[in-house]
Parts: structure tokens; C-alpha cells; sequence
């Protein structure tokens, strides 16, 4: 099916009755002042072949952790960002960490040969902080992070950007956000509120003294940067209870690449033969991070409960904290009909998600409130309905229902998420349908060309 764009749902700012949103120019520091320059002095105007003078490009630093050619759902979505910024006519410097996620040996050598490059699509990427594998948890993990998030402020604000766009993962980038809105505008990336994400995992209350500071960092963050992106009204308006004041929010959900994301035929699909799958039977996929608010338990309990369908497999892509436990479920209590396989890259994603009938969305309940998963608008460009982990009621619930293109189940509910799968599988409406309905969604809603788009005219 192809992608006709109708509208967009992007909101920018508060409800339409406020005026429209004015980027918020952070004041003079006390230097600037001094010389009379504002934030962004200093930078010399570029001149257009044969010495013409022309219109300063907007230079604008994105600051992420993680990034292409990393294996990680965001690092995918970046690199998107950034080489659809550069072609809307700013000029985009990346600076990001070094990469250990999905990547051999060899690729990350490479990587860290090439430390400040710029790429074909013309941005530039610095990759700066520790060459060490990324630590799984701990102290040690704590104090990487740390270090590299210094890196990462120490870089940007060398750039002497027009205006640094930051990733919340890991949330002390919003830190970095604060401190370099001394320097120029911020706009910093919620996609998840923390530590409300800490908070849904059940292992901390608010009392917890992790938990009170990083309210006390959560203030701090909201306080100083200049602007914020959101994926969803739900997360807006959790934005807003907080006290960050409405014209300073722009909602603009996380896409899909359309044009690269396409359902592919079962018969055409080589992920069948390299993982010896036969094309025979109904396959609901899931594909992501394997995290307490992922609730991959669910998966494996629902799994139990289809044990006697013996055409119905459930195949998990993913990595994550909970991968080794997952795993460990599968073999200890012989859940013969789930597999488990890496990551794919993004190059991939649409094999992956047209392997399945169906794809899984789990989440904890109430994650609605401070996050959207990104696995879903790839899972609707392939043209797969998705069964999801939503509360009745809930924004994301309703545009489920609505729309009609999948299925939604109470967060946490194994039952139900069984009984889902069982109902697509013996649908009346065929799975072609249903299919055709969430391509068409995301086509209209979830563009890769809206959501950048947008991106590039809120930051103007």
C-alpha cells in the first residue's frame, strides 16, 4: 500500500487557542553582555560560491548516547533526524558516544579510527568519551556514564551551536542541556519521563533517597533547559502537572521509515530460512529492549498458555537486562514454542516485523503516562497489527481502537495477551485487512518526512 499523507498530528505547543510557540532565547550571561553579543556571536556568516554573502545556516548539535551504526532502536532514529535536518538546510553535528551496542570487533575499531567524520548525507559525527564496553550495571556502570556524559558536555559546547538537541538516555543529559542553555537554546528529548520509569519498575518508591534526587535533577532539568519534545498528549500533560509551562512542548511522536519499512511477503522473506523457521503457522513477534517495563514475562506466560496451539509460535528479538532471564525461562520450563534471536539491524526491520502475523507491545501498567514505545510505528509500516500492553481509556488505547489496527489488553494480563493472539489468528477480519488498516496509520501519522519535519520547524 502506498503512504498518502493526509495531515499530521504533530502538535507544536499547547491547545490551538494559545498563541504560536516563539523559540525561547535563553538571556545573556554577564560576559555576552559585557560585549554586547548573544548567544550564538561569534560564529562567521558561510559566503555562497563567488563570495556572495547568504543566510546563516542553523547549526544545530545533536547530543545522544547512542548512535548509528549502533544496533539500538534510538541510534536508528537519530541518524534519520540528522540526515533529514541537513537536508532541510541546517547544519548538524552529532556528538555522540563511542558505540558498543550490536557492533563486531572490527566495526568498532573502525569507529574509533574514524572519532570526528563527516558522513555522506553531510552531518558530522563526534564520538567521544570511554573506549571500554559499555558496563552492564553497577558502580562501575554508574561512573561510565558519568564520564561519558562529561565528554559529551565538554564537545558540544566547543561547537558553539545554535542549538543542542538532547536525547533523555541516560536522563543526565538533561544536566548537559541545563548547563549549555547558558550558552545557547536546548530542547531536550523526552522519550521517557524519569524517574517515573524507576519508579513503574516496583524495585523503588518515591521515598527511595535514588528517587528524591533524581526528582531533585528532574526540577533542575525542567527549570533550565529552554524547550522540550514529548511523543504523546499523555506525556504532555504529565509534562505540564510538573510545572514546565505548555508553549515551551512540542508533541512529536517517534516514526517509521515508510519508504524503507514495507510489508514483505512470506514467501519473498529470507529471515525464514536463515533462522530455519518454516512459513507454515501464525507468528506474533516481538522486537526490543527486554526490560522490567517491557514485562517480557508476560510473553513467556502467554506463550504457556498457547502451548496447545501448536501452529502458534512467538519469536522475541531483543536484548536488554532481562535477556539472560528470558532465556534462562525458555530452557528451564521447555517454552518450546517461543525463540529468541538478536537484534537485527535497521536495514532489516521490515524482515522482521513481516515474519510475524502480529506484533507484541508489553508494557508495565501506567507507562503510558511517561513513554511511547518506538517499536510500534515500525511494526505498523511493515503492516502488522499490534496486540498492546494499554489501560482502557488511555490516549494510545482509544487511537487503537479507533483506528482499528490491532488490539489492546490490560498491562501485565497473560490471559489476555493469549487469548488476543488466539482471536487474530481465528479472526473473520482478515490479517490483510488489519494489516492494510496500520499501514495506512502509520503512513498518516507517523511518517518518517512529518515527524523530522517537524522536528526542523520547531527548532527554527
Amino acid at each position: 500500500m502506498l503512504c498518502n499523507s493526509k495531515k499530521s498530528r504533530f502538535t507544536r505547543g499547547s491547545a490551538a487557542k494559545e498563541a504560536p510557540f516563539r523559540p525561547i532565547v535563553p538571556k545573556k550571561t554577564r560576559a555576552e553582555t559585557r560585549r554586547g553579543q548573544g548567544p550564538a556571536a561569534g560564529r562567521t556568516p558561510r559566503r555562497a560560491q563567488g563570495g556572495t554573502d547568504t543566510k546563516q545556516r542553523l547549526h544545530i548539535a545533536l547530543i545522544t548516547a547512542h548512535f548509528a551504526p549502533e544496533i539500538t532502536p534510538a541510534a536508528r532514529l537519530y541518524a534519520d533526524l540528522a540526515e533529514d535536518l541537513c537536508r532541510y538546510g541546517a547544519e548538524v553535528s552529532v556528538v555522540t558516544n563511542l558505540p558498543g551496542h550490536g557492533l563486531s570487533e572490527e566495526e568498532r575499531a573502525r569507529c574509533l579510527e574514524h572519532a570526528d567524520e563527516t558522513t555522506p548525507e553531510g552531518y558530522r559525527v563526534l564520538r567521544v568519551g570511554s573506549k571500554k564496553h559499555e558496563r552492564k550495571r553497577g558502580l562501575r556502570r554508574a561512573l561510565q556514564v558519568l564520564t561519558n556524559a562529561q565528554a559529551l558536555r565538554r564537545t558540544a559546547k566547543k561547537l558553539k551551536a545554535d542549538v543542542y538537541l538532547l536525547d533523555s538516555t541516560p536522563p543526565l543529559l538533561g544536566l548537559v542541556g541545563a548547563g549549555l542553555s547558558r550558552h545557547a537554546r536546548t530542547v531536550y528529548i523526552l522519550q521517557d519521563l524519569f524517574p517515573d520509569s524507576m519508579v513503574a519498575t516496583g524495585k523503588f518508591t518515591e521515598w527511595h533517597p535514588a528517587v528524591r534526587l533524581s526528582r531533585r535533577m528532574e526540577q533542575r532539568i525542567y527549570r533550565k533547559n529552554t524547550a522540550f519534545i514529548t511523543l504523546s498528549e499523555e506525556m504532555k500533560r504529565t509534562l505540564v502537572a510538573r510545572g514546565v509551562e505548555q508553549r515551551k512542548i512540542a508533541v512529536i511522536s517517534n516514526w517509521a521509515d515508510t519508504e524503507s519499512i514495507h510489508p514483505i511477503p512470506r514467501e519473498e522473506n529470507p529471515l525464514f530460512d536463515e533462522l530455519d523457521l518454516p512459513r507454515d503457522g501464525f507468528y506474533a513477534v516481538y522486537a526490543g529492549t527486554l526490560g522490567i517495563l517491557q514485562e517480557p514475562d508476560v510473553l513467556l506466560d502467554a506463550a504457556k498458555l498457547l502451548f496447545a496451539a501448536k501452529d502458534v509460535r512467538i519469536v522475541i528479538f531483543g536484548d536488554g537486562a532481562m535477556l539472560e532471564h528470558v532465556k534462562n525461562r525458555v530452557a528451564r520450563e521447555r517454552i518450546d514454542n517461543v525463540r529468541i534471536f538478536p537484534f537485527y539491524p535497521a536495514e532489516r526491520i521490515a524482515q522482521v516485523y513481516s515474519l510475524g502475523d502480529a506484533a507484541l507491545v508489553p508494557l508495565k501498567k501506567g507507562a503510558t503516562r511517561f513513554t511511547m514505545p518506538r517499536k510500534v510505528w515500525s511494526a505498523l509500516a511493515a503492516g502488522r497489527p499490534v496486540i498492546a500492553g494499554a489501560e482502557a481509556g488511555s490516549e494510545w488505547a482509544r487511537s487503537i481502537e479507533h483506528e482499528g489496527y490491532g488490539v489492546c489488553v490490560t498491562p501485565g494480563d497473560a490471559r489476555e495477551m493469549a487469548d488476543a493472539i488466539l482471536r487474530l489468528h481465528a479472526s473473520t477480519v482478515s490479517l490483510k485487512e488489519l494489516g492494510d488498516r496500520a499501514r495506512s496509520y502509520a503512513c498518516e501519522h507517523a511518517s518518517r518526512a512529518q515527524a523530522t519535519r517537524a522536528y526542523y520547524d520547531w527548532l527554527q
